[in-house]
């Protein structure tokens, strides 16, 4: 397995020759926020000075909020991999942080250095985060913040929450509001117009209907004369809670929200290559459970994290903002994760994951009439899904609804088993793992069960039986049960689209040489595709068997092998040729023979194939 390097990222003034004497390291960063540090500016932190009470954090608090903002900034500027890299390895990423701070002896300790590595790679999925803190580092008293004043009026409860402008963000702030008496502190990240401006405009909206109790904290960490390389943004929410968390110690407050359904919070990957740090782990329960012991350790108090929303799903929050007198913000609040694109007039992209779940979620709840208006940069549901990304997505998501929705107690418990792990010990307010995990099995099967019922509304508003519906369109994929069919199935299919088109061109004028050459240009043919058929089909592995060592079939999903019946040649020969490689092949591995016979020598195609496919094991496709 090949491994990358580590990335070294020297901060606050740390340079490379304090920690080794070897200059030619591969990969490092310089990161700063301060001018005259020794270094060109590249970060742009404003933290909003919130008057007296912020002077008084104590310096290891400073610290965090530094090691948060470098931390998340270095993610952005290391990619992660490519979407089709096969190898899981491929999204990890290994980080050495050489910081500068002002509180040396609390960030050498071997305990704090353990929670704050355990917090980030359990969150991000990477390989490792190692930390070398340094002395030295000191800041005049307002250089961490900008001229901005922030205010929460005093003799007020305080509660402090996370505020992405997003719809379950929302609904929770609204639930705090209708149901305490508490003035609301709002923790928002801008880094873009469009989320500056969701957020400012709800903010607007609440401060109207609860005059005095909201007040919203902006703070800003972006790149600065360079454009990220990487979007996912694992650490962002470290950055976020790590605000939240010191604005609620400036306030004694030793707790502050987080709201996120439990659908989205668990994030249960929907299909094997889903893992690791290609799937979002941000507000996972063992997340919030790293972060609280860093927390913890850093003020010596116990620390909640709440998150009221982690036994609903997304149909349960449209419901809950539904039922308040809020409902008319629903189409103002965003819960795109690709609202860097350029949208034109929409607030969402309608294609990604967060998208398709929220478009679903609506109809469930039987939000959308509200939804619905133009906040969708594409409606897939009734136009073609062009992007193989986007349609594998939708596909998998309403698999893996099915599947929820389907599977008994017993059955999800050895499914998810792998996923459980990481999760049951890291729930609150459970008595057991048989709580937990009975509770955990119930929430997804309510939102399986709900997915369903918001596609069933979907079909019986749009799917006009007078008109066929157009071809890639959610409609379109839901009414030939796409998400039914299995990953290798669905892969065999784009493939045999490609060989059968492709291959009658190809020897349209020469005939292959011989078999050897026909799999030569079928390899050939499927490496020109190689990088859509991944995109769309990631799930399964596979290979033409011609060009894989003999040890390496076990590791295939689908093998691909190629027949050719040419002049002389007799069908019952490639027929010799087939019973033989199902024999040699892993059984495990399902076989596509690519049979082609452009003189037409097979004179029954039916009974050529169902004798071998009735084994289960092969699948024939029959070239001219």
């Amino acid at each position: 397995m090949i491994v990358s390097p580590p990335v070294y990222v020297f901060c606050n003034g740390a340079n490379i020759n304090e920690i080794t004497e070897d200059a030619s390291l591969e990969k490092t960063l310089i990161l700063n926020y301060e001018h005259g540090k020794g270094s060109d500016q590249n970060i742009h932190l404003e933290l909003p000075d919130f008057v007296r009470s912020v002077y008084n954090l104590p310096d290891r608090i400073l610290d965090l909020l530094e090691i948060a903002a470098f931390v998340f900034c270095a993610d952005r500027l290391n990619i992660r991999g490519s979407k089709d890299a096969v190898e899981f390895h491929s999204w990890s990423r290994t980080f050495e942080f050489v910081i500068k701070v002002r509180d040396i002896t609390f960030w050498e300790q071997s305990e704090v250095k353990q929670a704050l590595s355990a917090a980030l790679e359990f969150m991000t999925g990477d390989r490792e985060f190692r930390f070398t803190f340094l002395p030295g580092h000191s800041t005049p008293i307002t250089s961490l913040f900008d001229n901005k004043q922030f205010r929460i009026e005093d003799g007020n409860n305080i509660s402090v929450a996370l505020f992405s402008g997003g719809l379950d963000s929302l609904t929770g702030v609204v639930q705090l509001l209708e149901k305490t008496d508490d003035s609301i502190c709002l923790v928002s990240h801008q880094s873009q117009t469009g989320t500056t401006r969701t957020q400012r405009q709800l903010v607007e909206a609440l401060a109207r209907k609860y005059s005095g109790r909201v007040s919203h904290y902006k703070f800003k960490c972006t790149l600065r004369g360079k454009r990220a390389n990487e979007e996912t943004q694992r650490t962002r929410s470290f950055l976020y809670m790590s605000i939240a968390f010191a604005i609620g110690h400036a306030f004694s407050r030793d707790e502050f929200y987080v709201f996120e359904n439990g659908i989205t919070g668990m994030n249960f990957g929907r299909r094997e290559d889903l893992s690791n740090a290609r799937a979002s782990r941000t507000v996972h329960p063992q997340t919030l459970h790293h972060l609280r012991k860093l927390f913890e350790l850093i003020t010596g108090n116990q620390m909640v994290i709440h998150t009221p929303f982690l036994w609903s799903t997304k149909t349960e929050v449209f419901q809950m903002l539904l039922a308040s007198d809020n409902s008319d913000l629903i189409s103002s609040s965003v819960s795109c994760s690709k609202t860097f694109a350029n949208l034109g007039q929409a607030s969402h992209c309608g294609g990604c994951s967060q998208c398709i779940d929220r478009r679903i979620a609506a109809y469930a709840a039987k939000a959308d009439d509200l939804d619905d208006a133009g906040i969708y940069h594409r409606n897939i549901i009734v136009e073609p899904i062009t992007e193989a990304e986007v349609k594998t997505t939708a596909i998998d998501y309403i698999r893996q609804a099915k599947d929820f929705g389907d599977w008994n107690f017993d059955h999800f418990c050895s499914q998810m088993i792998s996923e459980l792990s990481e999760l049951v010990d890291y729930l609150p307010n459970v008595s057991d793992e048989f709580e937990a995990i009975e509770r955990v099995w119930d929430l997804c099967r309510r939102h399986g069960q709900q997915v369903f019922l918001g596609m069933h509304r979907m079909r019986a508003i749009h799917d006009d039986l007078s008109k066929s519906l157009e071809s890639d369109s959610l409609l379109q994929l839901i009414s030939v049960r796409e998400y039914l069919r299995n990953p290798v199935e669905r892969l065999m299919t784009a493939i045999r689209d490609i060989v059968s088109t492709g291959v009658p061109r190809m020897f349209r004028d020469y005939p292959p040489k011989n078999e050897a050459d026909l799999n030569s240009k079928i390899n050939a043919l499927l490496d020109t595709h190689s990088m859509d058929l991944r995109s769309e089909h990631p799930a399964p592995s596979f290979a033409c068997a011609s060009v894989v060592p003999d040890h390496s079939f076990e590791d295939r999903d689908l093998l691909i092998e190629s027949k050719y019946i040419r002049t002389g040649t007799s069908p019952s020969k490639a027929s010799e040729g087939i019973a033989a490689d199902i024999t040699k092949y892993p059984k495990d591995s399902h076989i596509l023979f690519l049979v082609y016979d452009p003189l037409r020598a097979i004179k029954d195609d039916e009974t050529f194939c169902s004798d071998f496919e009735s084994t289960g094991r092969c699948t024939i496709c029959i070239i001219r």
